[in-house]
């Protein structure tokens, strides 16, 4: 993403770690989550969902195993708490212990004097240790610029800290917003496109949400997608709330055509990533907040790269 502050890194405290620890922890989330999970290779992270019976999203995060006996999933940290409490409720005879582990720090590393050069052409998902920190490459990371979650319980070495927001800018024009408590079962998986990204392993066995998820992936009835852009926007205005509607532009009927599942500003723009109806684009404007509001450049489906 060009136009970026420097190279630098971002802590994130919205982020947090949900840990499952014991004998059965692989094979217990395998059963919960939409990703793989007893095959996940170690050094390998994944992008990975837990979802309602009905198929709606309840989290999305980044899994890895951290050990024979221990999963590590990053969400957001206004669910974590709860998660841990729903997936206790699902544990029974598993011998696994879920918790929420604060030691490590989470940072997002920008650009090539953050991430190590070992990583600056490594596909994304990629997991190394690197000078005593954990480092997976991100799905938004490019050899021109790349991208990379670094967790340590020390602060990073190298000076240098990329403006407020521009992480999440970079993460949400690469397509992967994330679930907050504001979004909670209120998007099915295909509008994240998690059904194209790798979040979802359709030769996995059952999982929540499974039939509702693989039916409509196997008749192609997936009516809306994903889509990423941009509008102007004014300084110190906040960023539109997960959930909220985006709309016709100019519409003087008010008709909502787009809900929002992420959006962050960043240098006086909003970076949006939002839920649409695939029978609407191209030829629809989209205006972010009220049918007069600034108009979203361009969107685009999460699916189709930038230009």
């Amino acid at each position: 993403m060009e136009g970026l502050a420097i190279d630098g890194f971002q802590p994130l405290p919205e982020c947090a770690l949900v840990r499952v620890q014991g004998p059965d922890a692989a094979s217990f989330l395998h059963g919960q989550l939409t990703h793989g999970v007893t095959g996940l290779d170690g050094g390998l992270a994944a992008p990975a969902a837990y979802c309602t019976a009905q198929g709606r999203l309840l989290a999305n995060g980044v899994l890895w195993r951290a050990g024979d006996e221990e999963i590590v999933w990053m969400v957001s940290r206004d669910l974590a708490e709860g998660l841990v409490k729903r997936l206790r409720m699902f544990v029974l005879r598993a011998r696994v212990t879920i918790g929420v582990d604060e030691t490590p720090r989470i940072w997002g590393a920008l650009g090539a004097g953050a991430v190590p050069a070992a990583l600056h052409a490594a596909p994304a998902w990629t997991r190394a240790s690197i000078e005593g920190a954990d480092w997976i490459v991100a799905p938004m990371s490019r050899a021109a610029r790349p991208a990379a979650w670094r967790l340590s319980e020390a602060a990073p070495d190298k000076t240098g800290t990329v403006e407020d927001g521009a992480w999440a800018a970079s993460r949400l024009d690469g397509g992967w917003p994330w679930i907050r408590a504001a979004s909670q079962d209120q998007f099915l998986p295909a509008s994240l496109d998690m059904d194209l990204n790798g979040t979802i392993d359709f030769a996995k066995g059952c999982y929540p949400g499974q039939e509702v998820i693989a039916r409509s992936h196997y008749r192609g009835t997936v009516k809306r997608r994903m889509a990423c852009g941009t509008a102007p926007w004014a300084p110190g205005a906040p960023a539109l709330p997960p959930a909220s509607d985006l709309y016709a532009a100019g519409d003087p009927a008010g008709r909502p055509v787009g809900r929002v599942i992420e959006s962050i500003v960043h240098r006086d723009l909003l970076h949006v990533a939002a839920e649409i109806t695939l029978s609407d684009w191209p030829a629809m404007r989209y205006a972010a907040g009220a049918p007069d509001g600034a108009v979203l450049n361009g969107f685009r489906p999460g699916s189709v790269p930038a230009d």
